[in-house]
């Protein structure tokens, strides 16, 4: 699969529908997501986790997203560099639900509700 930004490595797409997309990847630690957050300890922001949604959700989905609230979520657990991941993306009336979660399923990093604008 090929993505339009270089944050992240080996993006499989486990599963796609019309309102929902799953994917596994890892992030590097040599993204620019981790710069000063934290030297030493790094790991992977709440905001960087927000845009990750934003821009699968948007490459997936074909359309430009925004978010104009954020309803709810949740950061369980950090997330370090090269941590495999699953992310579960679902677009439903102007809503994103997501969840990421480790390749297995055991852990869940964030989970969450966003309004969008679609433009």
């Amino acid at each position: 699969m090929n993505t339009d930004f270089e944050k992240c490595n080996k993006v499989k797409l486990i599963e796609k529908n019309e309102k929902s997309v799953t994917l596994e990847f890892s992030v590097p630690g040599t993204s620019p997501y981790y710069d000063g957050h934290f030297p030493g300890f790094p790991i992977l922001p709440a905001v960087a986790q927000v845009d990750l949604v934003v821009r699968f959700a948007s490459e997936h989905f074909g359309i430009n997203i925004g978010i104009s609230k954020i309803n709810r979520i949740k950061f369980i657990n950090i997330i370090r560099p090269e941590n495999p991941l699953v992310l579960f993306i679902e677009i439903d009336k102007g809503n994103i639900v997501f969840k990421i979660s480790s390749s297995g399923g055991e852990t869940v990093y964030s989970s969450g509700t966003m309004t969008t604008n679609q433009y």
